[in-house]
């Protein structure tokens, strides 16, 4: 996932945990606060029929005979009661009274809830099914000093019109909530969008900056965490564009400065006669170093130019032409069999004197470290929209280990030391990055090695010019 990904699931999980917190806490308090005035309805009302009861017991004649009936009737006539809340009177077991605002047939309780509520005791409480909805209720029982009967007044709050502006209201709250958690994850992604917005910059910079190019910044915003990440990494392609100038200026002068020397020991080299085979020997030695050094600056001044914009001179190419004459002087580095395996046809924008110099290494690497009288292959061809230059041969190979290593600088295999440089693939790596392209090592089947220089296929209108007039001159 990526860091806004992230970021917005984390502002998902955290508006959604406040969201189902602030809802839950909401439910919570407002039920308390029903519970809280239901039993305070509850202990008002039994309060009420106690004190009734006291007055009752007080001033009532003996001679009375249906006292609890009358006091049940007395009380529930004389009730200021809220709109959900009942009173109910039992004698033997039924419903005898009930208050103003309610019926024994509207209320409807079950048989055996005015079962149980017959059977009390002692003040007792609970919820009922009643035929008008849920309700709380508190029953007492009721009788009178000598008399045998009792009864029981139950004082009753419908909650489910609570209950329901209750769900309701937390209803309300969890459909305003999904809205605000929409609105939120979106406010969110615009946001982490912005915050990472130079992370974004400095990874985009970080795809197009080359070891040709280091001249791009990141443009520097506030002043924060990412700006401060925006200016040190400013700051880290300051000191690499330093470093790189400065190893480019370097192989630049060495290069001009050591062929002045090279030339002038050449040319004494060549004025002093032997006087013996001891000196003969010790010429030709110290003759071929200045070669292999003078070639060896040459390849270093060659890199360094690799590196600059103008390196390469690309024009429209006759691919055909310019196969056939690789192959062509690839067959005049020795008198092994060369083979000419396939052709690309068209024209394409690339610089051929590169390409030449590049094919012409590869096919001298093969020369080289192969026994001679192994047959090379050489070839193009156009495959995905990429041009292929391929040189393969029958020799024993690259060791896996050093495939990956066989284009740094400097890179020799140990078996095989010759007299060359260590910068020939490298060169033949960095003409293929010039054009946009890479340079890859293969086996081959049977044995050998094939290399393969992929370049982008730029197609190009043929010339004006005889194509290979052009193409001969290219690559001379």
């Amino acid at each position: 996932m990526s860091a806004r990904s992230r970021i917005l699931g984390w502002s998902l999980l955290l508006l959604a945990a406040a969201m189902a917190t602030s809802t839950l806490a909401t439910h919570v308090l407002l039920a308390s606060r029903m519970n809280s005035r239901i039993s305070s309805e509850l202990t008002h009302e039994i309060g009420e029929f106690r004190a009734l009861a006291a007055r009752h017991a007080k001033h009532a004649a003996d001679s009375q005979p249906d006292s609890v009936l009358g006091l049940l009737r007395a009380r529930t006539r004389q009730a200021v009661l809220e709109q959900d809340t009942v009173l109910i009177g039992l004698v033997a077991g039924k419903i005898a009274v009930t208050s103003s605002n309610a019926s024994a047939d509207a209320l409807d309780p079950s048989t055996g809830l005015l079962a149980r509520w017959s059977a009390v005791t002692k003040p007792t409480g609970g919820n009922a099914q009643l035929g008008s909805g849920p309700a709380r209720y508190l029953a007492v029982p009721v009788h009178t000093v000598g008399r045998p009967s009792r009864g029981v007044f139950v004082a009753a709050v419908l909650t489910g019109a609570d209950q329901a502006s209750i769900a309701r209201v937390t209803q309300i709250q969890l459909e305003v909530g999904g809205i605000s958690l929409l609105l939120g994850l979106a406010l969110a992604w615009l946001a982490a969008g912005r915050v990472l917005r130079p992370i974004r910059d400095t990874t985009d910079l970080a795809r197009r900056i080359t070891d040709t190019d280091l001249s791009e910044r990141i443009p520097v915003r506030g002043r924060n965490e990412i700006s401060e990440l925006a200016t040190t990494f400013n700051r880290m392609l300051d000191r690499l564009e330093a470093a790189l100038t400065t190893q480019r200026r370097f192989l630049a002068d060495a290069g001009h400065e050591l062929r002045t020397p090279i030339t002038i020991v050449q040319g004494n080299l060549d004025t002093i006669a032997a006087t013996g085979p001891d000196d003969e020997q010790t010429l030709a030695i110290a003759a071929d170093e200045l070669t292999r050094m003078a070639r060896l600056v040459d390849e270093l001044t060659l890199l360094a130019a690799s590196e600059r914009p103008d390196f390469l001179s690309p024009r429209p190419t006759d691919l055909e032409l310019l196969t056939e004459t690789l192959a062509a002087k690839a067959r005049a580095l020795d008198t092994r069999p060369w083979t000419l395996t396939t052709i690309a046809r068209g024209h394409a924008v690339v610089d051929a004197h590169r390409i030449t110099q590049a094919v012409m290494q590869l096919a001298a690497n093969a020369a080289t470290h192969t026994p001679p009288g192994t047959g090379v292959e050489i070839g193009s061809a156009i495959v995905a929209g990429a041009i292929e230059f391929t040189v393969a041969d029958e020799g024993p190979g690259i060791p896996a280990a050093m495939r990956t290593r066989i284009f740094d600088r400097f890179t020799r295999l140990e078996a095989r030391r010759t007299s060359g440089t260590g910068l020939g693939l490298s060169i033949v790596a960095a003409i293929a990055a010039a054009h946009g392209g890479s340079i890859a090592l293969e086996e081959r089947p049977g044995g050998g090695a094939v290399f393969r220089m992929i370049i982008p296929c730029q197609p190009a209108e043929p010339p004006g010019a005889p194509p290979r007039s052009r193409v001969k001159e290219a690559v001379t």
